[in-house]
């Protein structure tokens, strides 16, 4: 038997070998939930710096780190990307993530690896260097490349390359593509079959149309979301889902809900501490607060998020912070300060070549401008938002900036620059209907895709099908006999484990038996005494001097049947465990106090009714001994305390029942209750440390006396 399993586990492990040792959807849900863990445990798998000039030498120093060269790559893959999050600490951040990227594109040859890399420098154009036309060229190169593969791992990656084109399309205001990937980016979570997945994706739709003001669809599909990740525990995505969901109820006007949730997902990155998430959570709510006209309430807010963007680094959330608080100072009148920050956002945004968001920062300044009555000023920067606008076709933000113009030109009194601003809103107006019409995505084309991807999985199943029908077979039949197998083993050890288990309590039951009578006995006692949830208030000793040897007077089964008729009795008489300690004596636990001359009239009277003439001695204690130190005290020392007490009983003479009590003063060492128990509490005694009671003749009790007993020298160290 132990051969065999030696066997069928080197063959499952021989398969298991055989499997890509990483799984790449467990890594993309862990990577989207736990980023920061993962980017700690990966960053301490791989040694840097990593040299090499080809891809044999790739192959070579994967092999000395101890990994394939697909997981290999993989991680580092994994690591660029982590790098390139807001959310995650990183070491060297942007940097790293630029060296691993231009590593990755030397070691590159599969179209897989190639797209890989394509996606990576889409994500570093778009997030270190914000150029948003360049980035979606780069996913779209990484897209052309892996067009036609659908196994587990293209798949991700497109679902990933699809995610981040939706996200920039709609960062410069092209929404209806940014509607398409979008919605293939779901279409390919729901073929992964990944809750995780399509819960992040539903998300996205969500985010999209609460962008577009569409707050009933924003609201089903983050529903949805939610609906999904319920089945699971990730706390991440439920605490983002509760920080969207917030910025929906602000949209919606319904406060309440708004800062609910806000301050509830607030709380939950505050404890994960994920600061880049809590900055959100800050603004959104002072958004709200300023909504509702508490602009100064609203202030206090953004100026926390600027803090945590600050701390964090994050440069384009502090020029949307500074853009924030300019809008709200302009609310309460100080253009001073409004002026101020809207001024170092442009510098930001500036800087980073974010025109998509100084198109708003100049329109706000022109807005202020005109406030102050400061038409140069006025018309400087409208004209700035107005070249932006056009550049990056936003028609909503080109009138709004033509308006701000006119208005300047009219008061600087230039007629005919205000006259050609006007046309040009008119021209404008006119083109707006025609732009909706002429949308350059058809809806059909939505459709199309799907239906493409759908006949494309479909095909990828069948050739893998007819690749590996053969494989599968065999493995099918492997499978199956290692199963039956294993669950003989399995089957065979439960039962085995299930007849140990009875056979040991039956043996666990019986050592606490009287070997003779098969009543509790000693064992039981000094189980019970030492159990913390049995409660013992007082131990007697009981013996009954004419029984003491009837086991060799008249045989052993009249001894065995008079032990238990008595214990019988007692335990009648008594109501509380009775334990047959040899032939004639017993001990009785009682579980509430009591006093041992009521323990004696309960004994007789019981044993009158019987007619049984027998007279006893009682050896009595209540316990605890000591009440202070009571729980170091072992059971076998409190039994042979009262083992003493009764001796003592035993030696008083005559026909009637006398006990003797022990009971230590509360100044009494515990040192005193110590092996040889006879010898010191015979010193105890006559030091009077304990105090001795008897219904007797104290006169008449005769001590046991440990000089006495001439077989002491036996024991060692006396």
């Amino acid at each position: 038997m132990q051969k065999l399993t030696v066997i069928l586990l080197a063959l499952l492990l021989s398969i298991s070998f055989s499997v890509q040792s990483r799984d790449f959807e467990a890594d993309e849900v862990e990577f989207r939930e736990t980023p920061q863990q993962m980017y700690d445990v990966l960053s301490q798998s791989i040694s840097f710096p990593i040299l090499f000039e080809n891809r044999e030498q790739f192959e070579h120093v994967a092999k000395e780190q101890g990994y394939s060269t697909t997981d290999f790559e993989h991680i580092l893959y994994l690591l660029a990307r982590l790098n390139m999050e807001h959310n995650v600490k990183t070491n060297g951040g942007i940097k790293d993530a630029k060296s691993i990227i231009e590593w990755l594109t030397k070691a590159a040859q599969s179209p897989y690896e190639q797209a890989a890399v394509a996606m990576l420098q889409g994500r570093y154009l778009g997030r270190a260097e914000q150029k948003y036309q360049e980035a979606i060229g780069q996913y779209n190169q990484a897209l052309t490349r892996i067009n036609d593969s659908y196994d587990v791992n293209a798949l991700i990656l497109k679902h990933n390359i699809y995610e981040h084109l939706g996200a920039l399309h709609l960062l410069i205001r092209q929404e209806v593509p940014a509607l398409m990937h979008f919605h293939t980016y779901r279409d390919i979570a729901y073929k992964l079959r990944n809750d995780y997945l399509i819960a992040a994706a539903e998300a996205r739709l969500g985010f999209y149309y609460n962008f577009n003001q569409q707050l009933t669809k924003s609201l089903q599909h983050y529903s949805e979301a939610v609906r999904i990740s319920n089945n699971a525990n990730y706390p991440l995505m439920k605490t983002h889902l509760q920080l969207q969901l917030s910025k929906v109820y602000r949209d919606l006007k319904q406060w309440d809900e708004a800062l609910k949730n806000a301050h509830e997902a607030a709380a939950g990155f505050k404890k994960m501490d994920n600061d880049t998430y809590l900055s959100s959570c800050m603004t959104v709510i002072a958004m709200v607060y300023g909504e509702q006209g508490d602009w100064n309430k609203a202030i206090d807010y953004y100026l926390n998020a600027q803090q945590l963007d600050a701390k964090r680094g994050n440069y384009i959330a502090q020029g949307l912070n500074f853009h924030n608080l300019g809008q709200a100072y302009s609310n309460i009148n100080d253009n001073v300060n409004a002026l101020k920050y809207l001024l170092m956002a442009n510098q930001i945004f500036k800087e980073k070549q974010s025109y998509h968001y100084q198109v708003y920062n100049e329109l706000l300044i022109g807005e202020i401008a005109q406030t102050k009555q400061d038409w140069p000023l006025m018309m400087s920067h409208a004209k700035i938002a107005l070249a932006l606008a056009i550049d990056i076709k936003l028609i909503d933000e080109q009138k709004s900036a033509l308006t701000l113009i006119a208005f300047a030109a009219q008061k600087l009194g230039e007629l005919t620059q205000t006259i050609d601003a006007q046309n040009r809103i008119i021209e404008l107006g006119k083109t707006v209907e025609e732009t909706d019409k002429n949308s350059p995505v058809p809806a059909s084309a939505l459709a199309e895709q799907q239906l493409k991807l759908e006949l494309n999985m479909l095909h990828a199943k069948l050739t893998q099908a007819e690749k590996e029908s053969s494989n599968i077979k065999m493995l099918l039949l492997f499978s199956s006999l290692a199963i039956g197998v294993l669950l003989i083993i399995i089957s065979f050890a439960l039962y085995h484990r299930r007849k140990i288990t009875t056979e040991n309590a039956a043996l666990a039951q019986l050592t606490l038996q009287d070997p003779f009578t098969h009543q509790l006995g000693y064992a039981a006692l000094l189980a019970h005494l030492s159990h913390s949830q049995e409660s013992t208030a007082a131990l007697g000793l009981i013996a009954f001097p004419t029984l003491l040897s009837t086991d060799l007077d008249y045989g052993q089964y009249f001894s065995n049947t008079m032990a238990t008729q008595i214990a019988t009795r007692l335990t009648e008489a008594l109501a509380t465990p009775v334990y047959v300690i040899r032939q004639g004596v017993l001990a009785v636990r009682f579980k509430q106090a009591i006093e041992p001359m009521q323990v004696i009239n309960q004994i007789r009277h019981t044993l009158d009714q019987q007619q049984i003439k027998h007279h006893f001695r009682l050896g009595f204690a209540h316990l605890p001994f000591l009440a202070k130190s009571e729980t170091k005290m072992a059971a076998k020392l409190k039994f042979e305390a009262v083992q003493m007490a009764l001796a003592c009983a035993r030696s008083l003479e005559g026909n009637n029942d006398y006990y003797v009590a022990f009971r230590a003063l509360d100044f009494v060492p515990l040192s005193l209750f110590a092996n040889p128990l006879f010898l010191h509490l015979e010193k105890g005694i006559e030091r009077g440390l304990i105090r001795l009671e008897t219904n007797g003749d104290k006169e008449d009790i005769r001590w046991p006396c440990w000089e006495n007993n001439q077989d002491r020298q036996l024991l060692e160290n006396i």
